[in-house]
């Protein structure tokens, strides 16, 4: 079977035991590349809400719980992949077992490549296959930046290259704006931080900041 892209993120409240879980992960994974990551503290619960959409239960003080300093993404293939039900059990494995060290949910794994390039859009705006193209990098590299569109985009051609990235969604000029079909919404409008949307007749509309101004953005679930 081919290697898989997964990746590991080790939130900062985990970070004591770092280095053992390093070590764990390059003796059963091939680590490809290393980011320690630093979000604004001020939008630090708006990029988790975002990056863990629904899966993220209300109320929850998980950037308490996580800690809002900088973090560790280990990107990396999984050279022998195990499925059950459709995931991928070995970065699974991995996960529960990195909690368990450190006693919490301080610990975050992809379990499907789809998850992988998902998590890699909101983390840093580009697909695995983006960044396998750039090569691989020697030591950390260091990102100081939220979420993609946090809290707001630059401009509206790289709000819409984003949302193209996402698997089965195209973006079509509509009513002097533009209409994104996609069999994922939900993940669009994560992705474009869309808010105050009403409904058409099958189709959303959502306001996206981009710089200044608002844009309007609709949005309709295809199968």
């Amino acid at each position: 079977m081919q290697k898989e892209p997964y990746l590991f993120i080790i939130w900062q409240n985990a970070r004591f035991l770092e280095k053992q879980i390093a070590v764990d992960i390059k003796k059963n994974f091939e680590i490809f590349r290393v980011y320690e990551i630093c979000w604004t503290p001020t939008y630090f619960a708006q990029n988790l809400a975002r990056f863990y959409g629904k899966k993220l239960p209300k109320g929850c003080c998980k950037e308490r719980e996580v800690g809002t300093g900088a973090f560790k993404l280990y990107l990396v293939y999984d050279t022998a992949p195990q499925y059950i039900n459709g995931v991928n059990i070995n970065p699974i494995n991995s996960k529960k077992k990195y909690r368990q060290l450190t006693g919490g949910n301080l610990v975050h794994a992809s379990d499907t490549p789809a998850e992988t390039n998902e998590n890699l859009l909101f983390l840093l705006g580009k697909t695995w296959k983006e960044i396998e193209e750039e090569g691989p990098h020697d030591g950390v590299i260091r990102y100081n930046r939220d979420i993609i569109g946090c809290p707001g985009w630059p401009d509206l051609s790289t709000a819409l290259n984003t949302a193209r990235k996402i698997p089965f969604t195209r973006v079509k000029a509509y009513k002097n704006s533009y209409l994104i079909h996609s069999r994922t919404p939900d993940l669009v409008r994560r992705i474009l931080n869309a808010s105050g949307c009403f409904s058409l007749p099958g189709i959303h509309k959502y306001s996206v900041n981009i710089g200044k101004s608002v844009q309007p953005i609709y949005i309709r679930k295809v199968n």
